[in-house]
């Protein structure tokens, strides 16, 4: 990579970069992460940094528009960086330098979310019109954001029906990109980056391809904050917002086959929660991405909805899934809570390798299909175990099952353990088809009974001295129920 902007063919360029070609024997240079596009290189002198970008890759972008476009947004006081010169180095690849501002923006909060809502509002609302000469390119919906889509017959099939829905724009100032790897933070200022990708496009994309990647990377609490922010200033109706949405998690998937996305842990979960949730995907199958559900033609209970592979439940709040043997601390943090098994059966253990060893149990008990334990864990911190819920005493003769669950202490009163019912509710009654769910609940423990309670559960009856619980002895038991005939979503 070039790292002298002397040798720099300098196509345009204002007066700063007369000054650093005067004084460049005193100029330093540090690599910075770069992506797929091209090598980035930060050069300062005493007073000030800059970016210098270098195409040398596959990409070829219209660096001269990009040095224009910069202008013309930094001259209306839009979030951008100052564009210096663009020129090409002696291999013939493209360059741009502008100025450094900021580093990756971290620690989000509420107002951090609201105001960078606000600066992709300011730039869809940007009057194309007053913007002069600029010349701004205007491409092809599918061909730009879905290139090799054609290849993919799962995902050319439902885009295509998505666009027959919605009428695509090209009338508004979109970024392309705009998600929270291109934005820097410095000096109490945010600033949109990486303009390759800028063009007239349709503004709602734009949004939605935002939304659903902070969805997926951040956050479902970061993004509700976002979507409230951006939409008191723009008016995007649901439909809209769902087709926009749906087409942002195809370009995802296409991405994802070309190896063009960053995958974390819970990266597929997210996705497979995004797409059970948008109505305009979740009746469809991609060969990469499994979430659709086998159709049961019995009559009785669906065991392999539950047991063919463990099964993940997502809501926007919370995702039930399979603790691990990393998620060890948090385990061990609720088992050995003597407060939190004061109403259950469950002996507490105070012993690290006792706990170890009953995680090794549940996937015992799962592959020997006789009780399923899921994890409870948050959309926005999702591997930091909250509770646990399962699933146990398979009945199907009658077609029943029994339920349980428990939160780590410092979880209680926020309505987590409500929500994982419901959730659970849902996937038993629909997938898997039971007719019949209960609970067990020692008389004295009343915030168990009103989770049951507020999701719909009955109480039939108390068994009086019937049953032995470890170490609480011959005890009361309360019987709640629930039945499918009752079930409504």
């Amino acid at each position: 990579m070039v790292t002298s902007i002397g040798i720099v063919d300098w196509v345009e360029k204002n007066e700063k970069m007369d000054e650093l070609l005067n004084q460049e024997n005193t100029l330093t240079t540090h690599p910075m992460d770069h992506g797929f596009e091209a090598e980035v290189m930060k050069i300062s002198s005493d007073l000030e940094s800059f970016v210098l970008k270098v195409w040398n890759k596959s990409s070829e972008p219209d660096v001269s528009f990009q040095f224009y476009l910069l202008n013309v947004l930094f001259e209306r006081g839009l979030s951008v960086s100052k564009p210096v010169g663009w020129g090409l180095n002696p291999n013939g690849e493209k360059v741009l330098l502008t100025t450094f501002d900021g580093t990756p923006v971290n620690k989000l909060k509420e107002k951090k979310m609201i105001d960078i809502a606000n600066i992709l509002s300011k730039i869809h609302q940007i009057n194309v019109e007053e913007i002069g000469n600029i010349h701004l390119p205007k491409y092809d919906f599918i061909d730009y954001f879905f290139p090799g889509v054609k290849e993919h017959n799962d995902l050319n099939s439902a885009l295509i029906s998505l666009v027959q829905i919605i009428q695509i724009k090209r009338d508004h100032i979109i970024h392309g990109d705009f998600h929270l790897g291109n934005i820097v933070e410095g000096n109490d200022r945010y600033t949109v980056i990486d303009w390759t990708n800028g063009q007239l496009g349709d503004s709602r994309y734009d949004f939605a391809w935002s939304l659903t990647l902070q969805k997926i990377y951040i956050s479902y609490g970061h993004a509700h904050v976002f979507r409230s922010a951006y939409l008191l200033e723009n008016d995007i109706q649901q439909k809209e917002l769902e087709v926009f949405e749906a087409l942002a998690c195809l370009r995802w998937i296409l991405l994802n086959r070309n190896g063009g996305v960053p995958k974390r842990p819970n990266t597929i979960e997210r996705v497979k929660g995004l797409i059970t949730n948008n109505p305009f995907l979740k009746e469809l199958e991609f060969w990469d991405i499994s979430i659709k559900k086998k159709i049961w033609g019995g009559d009785g209970m669906n065991l392999e909805a539950i047991f063919e592979q463990f099964p993940i439940l997502m809501s926007d709040d919370l995702v039930l899934k399979k603790m691990e043997d990393h998620h060890l601390d948090e385990v061990y943090q609720i088992y050995s809570n003597d407060t939190v098994f004061e109403y259950c059966g469950i002996i507490p253990k105070h012993n690290r390798d006792t706990v170890k060893n009953m995680i090794g149990h549940f996937e015992r008990d799962y592959n020997k299909r006789s009780r399923v334990k899921w994890g409870i864990f948050s959309n926005s911190e999702s591997d930091i175990l909250l509770g646990i819920i399962e699933v146990l005493d398979f009945n199907l003769k009658v077609n029943m099952v029994s339920i349980g669950y428990f939160l780590a202490e410092a979880h209680w009163g926020r309505g987590i353990a409500t929500e994982a019912v419901s959730m659970l509710l849902d996937f038993l009654f629909t997938d898997v088809n039971v007719n019949r769910i209960q609970a067990e609940v020692m008389p004295a423990n009343e915030p168990s009974k009103k989770v049951l309670l507020k999701n719909g559960f009955v109480k039939e009856g108390t068994l009086r001295q019937a049953t032995i619980w470890s170490g609480k002895g011959v005890i009361d038991l309360e019987i709640y129920s629930f039945l499918k005939e009752d079930y409504v979503k």
